[in-house]
């Protein structure tokens, strides 16, 4: 596993022009970051993705149950600004490939959130009409591989992430399949889906 981090790591960073100065409030909050322990930044990522790695934080998404190789990427693309985050640029900057490897490793075994209660019927069958078996082939109900695990995401975080797919302020990996799904759907469709994957926990 560290061999894959430290991989993507060079990858992101051959394809990356060095980032902006951070302003000084940036550069503070990372230097402070940087020097704790891992167990103390823990508690700092608990502050917004909660204790348990489960969100109470509107547009926060869960970190619980995500599967090892997900959140190591995102951190990486985090630190190397290939993905725009003005909350986790600061603490991801100043990252190590081996805290990275920990971050991954802790997420992945915390229980994944709890599907919330269902107080929209409609949507819950609306969603589960776009989903169809579509969107499980790639995010797997195990929550493994290189992709997020999507039962019980908050919605309004996973309405956030298809809105940014569809703007380009996210752009994924790969195929960029996840930009090209994004840019066809309505907001409507987007709210329903997520509240589908909010209720259950197939996915």
């Amino acid at each position: 596993m560290r061999g894959f981090v430290a991989g993507v790591a060079v990858l992101v960073a051959a394809a990356t022009v060095a980032p902006a100065a951070a302003n000084a409030g940036e550069d503070a909050a990372a230097a402070a970051f940087e020097a704790m322990s891992f167990q103390d930044k823990l508690a700092v990522c608990a502050a917004c993705h909660g204790v348990n790695g489960v969100s109470e934080i509107p547009g926060t998404p869960s970190l619980a149950g995500q599967p090892v190789n997900f959140t190591e990427y995102q951190l990486i693309f985090f630190r190397y600004d290939q993905r725009k985050n003005e909350a986790m640029a600061p603490y991801a900057r100043s990252l190590t490939d081996e805290e990275i490897k920990k971050f991954g490793e802790y997420f992945a075994t915390l229980p994944p959130p709890p599907p919330a209660p269902d107080n929209d019927p409609a949507a819950t069958k609306a969603g589960a009409e776009l989903e169809n078996g579509h969107c499980k082939s790639c995010h797997t109900p195990t929550g493994q591989g290189d992709v997020p695990r999507l039962g019980g995401q908050r919605e309004d975080y996973f309405v956030k992430a298809m809105q940014d797919y569809k703007s380009g302020a996210r752009n994924g990996r790969g195929l960029g399949v996840m930009p090209e799904i994004a840019d066809g759907m309505s907001a409507d469709e987007m709210r329903d889906l997520g509240h589908y994957f909010m209720v259950k926990t197939g996915h």
